[in-house]
């Protein structure tokens, strides 16, 4: 089973970053296949929680069904796919660990493609780059939404 690791620093809080992670709401933001995730059942992630996440590969649309397995507030966050669909197996960790310049953020996936999904050649190449670089990314993505600075207020005269 193809396994990929990607981790970045990040100049925020554990906290600030935990806000953009355990938010179903950024999935599309953060990730630049995903089109769309419903429902989005609460604004912070609880486990049990499950929804549909539709993504867009090789001209096609993919829904994929995930569930959060696991939430420990501001530390990590964990989704595996339900049966049925593009994998037959995936599995998603993503750890927050408090450092001096803020925090370092790790993902850890591993997954398998069903073989016959989009074809033997597809499935074995262009799947499997198609689910590295939206992890890569979504890492850079993260990355600048969460060093973002708030604008600063300015008073009526």
């Amino acid at each position: 089973m193809p396994k990929l690791q990607r981790s970045v620093s990040i100049a925020a809080t554990p906290e600030i970053v935990w806000s953009i992670v355990a938010d179903p709401s950024f999935v599309p933001k953060l990730y630049p296949h995903v089109i769309s995730i419903s429902p989005a059942h609460s604004r912070i992630a609880t486990v049990g929680n499950s929804a549909v996440v539709t993504a867009k590969m090789l001209g096609r649309k993919v829904n994929v069904l995930v569930e959060a397995t696991e939430v420990v507030p501001n530390e990590r966050f964990s989704v595996r796919h339900q049966p049925g669909g593009l994998f037959s197996n995936y599995r998603s960790t993503i750890t927050l660990q408090p450092s001096k310049k803020g925090t370092k953020v790790s993902q850890d996936v591993e997954y398998e493609i069903h073989s016959g999904y989009l074809g033997k050649v597809a499935t074995s190449i262009v799947a499997r780059k198609v689910v590295k670089d939206n992890i890569i990314k979504s890492m850079d993505n993260l990355k600048e939404i969460a060093e973002l600075e708030e604008m600063p207020s300015t008073k009526a005269s």
